[in-house]
């Protein structure tokens, strides 16, 4: 396999200085400042990750008590069935919605790897997904060129 979880976890840290700076700013939450995501890639599924901090507590001022990680993964799991974001879901084709699925923006499909966010504005979960993904595509390329490199052409 190119995609390893060690291939996952290496794209995360790459991006989480980035994410974390992204929750901070001005108009990019609604409330809380951290997320959770889950990616799945050929051979990996369901890897679960979270940028910025956890308070230990639920702020009242937020509104109702919301499981990011299971958002996430419903958002992952609508990428992944359609193949498509979930921006475009919602917004172009949400007679494909089933019972259960989001109208959340967050969730995005590309060659074969889906990644879900999920706690931040909509557009920045999706945003923060596309950035996993892109990080996970430089590492994988970088991997089979290096294979490349050092004549190991069969996986």
């Amino acid at each position: 396999m190119i995609i390893t979880q060690s291939v996952v976890d290496w794209a995360i840290v790459l991006i989480k200085p980035a994410a974390e700076e992204i929750l901070r700013a001005a108009g990019m939450t609604w409330g809380p400042r951290w997320v959770d995501g889950v990616v799945s890639a050929p051979g990996l599924n369901n890897l679960e990750f979270c940028f910025g901090i956890k308070p230990s507590e639920w702020d009242p001022g937020w509104g109702t008590e919301r499981d990011f990680s299971q958002v996430a993964m419903h958002k992952l799991e609508l990428a992944k069935r359609l193949r498509m974001n979930t921006s475009v879901v919602t917004t172009l084709y949400p007679w494909l919605l089933e019972e259960g699925d989001y109208l959340y923006p967050g969730g995005i499909y590309r060659d074969g790897i889906a990644c879900g966010i999920s706690g931040a504005k909509g557009r920045v979960d999706e945003g923060l997904s596309e950035m996993v993904v892109s990080a996970i595509i430089i590492l994988a390329n970088l991997e089979a060129d290096s294979r490349k490199e050092h004549k190991q052409m069969q996986i």
